[in-house]
């Protein structure tokens, strides 16, 4: 096997481990337009204007009408469906919401509102991941790159999961350093994501970030 074809059978084969950790520290398949990598909140108020208000809706919609969407491309397109390909139309129906300090009274834990965001941002940096792993040009991620994707992205998971039992100053740097990575993960564009020089760059700041988040479990 050559070294772009085991880089290729690697981001392939690392995108839907990734999706199932997102969807798992999201407490189950997206609920909303909201919990999809990339969609920010212009694209999905033309989403809706379009009639793509719901999961099951924008499941079962074709790229052509997806890409008619006003801001929407083919790429774009094609990653929201790669992204619900996974989920049945029931696991897209979304239940009445939870709220997290009910959840946290369930599992014997104080689930304040610095867990909550802990959660959210853990979840949106790993759909930054997945964004990332289901560009055109991940075959040629190189090898580095793409491990240390997969191991930020079981760190974030792990904190998401742990959010409940940080102290408020753990919570604070968690979230912090979540924001960080997903601003640097969304800043990554076909242009510069064949780049090796600009992986190595997104490696390093990755890197540093999965260790930083590792001390604000232990610290």
């Amino acid at each position: 096997m050559t070294h772009d074809a085991g880089i290729e059978r690697s981001a392939a084969g690392a995108a839907p481990d990734l999706r199932a950790i997102a969807a798992q520290a999201a407490g189950g398949p997206p609920r909303g337009l909201s919990d999809i990598p990339g969609l920010g909140p212009i694209r999905i108020r033309a989403l809706e204007k379009a009639g793509f208000g719901s999961l099951t809706a924008l499941r079962d919609a074709g790229i052509e009408a997806l890409m008619a969407v006003p801001g929407l491309s083919e790429v774009k397109a094609r990653q929201i469906q790669e992204f619900l390909e996974p989920y049945q139309p029931d696991d897209l129906q979304a239940p009445p919401a939870e709220l997290p300090a009910e959840r946290g009274k369930e599992a014997g834990t104080h689930y304040d509102a610095g867990a909550a965001q802990v959660v959210q941002r853990a979840t949106r940096a790993m759909g930054e991941v997945i964004t990332v792993l289901l560009m055109p040009e991940a075959s040629q991620f190189r090898s580095r790159f793409l491990r240390i994707l997969g191991q930020f992205a079981q760190v974030a998971e792990s904190i998401a999961t742990d959010a409940a039992h940080l102290s408020p100053e753990q919570q604070e740097r968690a979230v912090r350093r979540l924001r960080r990575a997903a601003r640097s993960l969304s800043e990554l564009t076909g242009a510069t994501a064949a780049d090796r020089k600009a992986q190595g760059r997104l490696a390093d700041a990755l890197e540093e970030l999965t260790a930083k988040l590792t001390e604000c479990r232990l610290s």
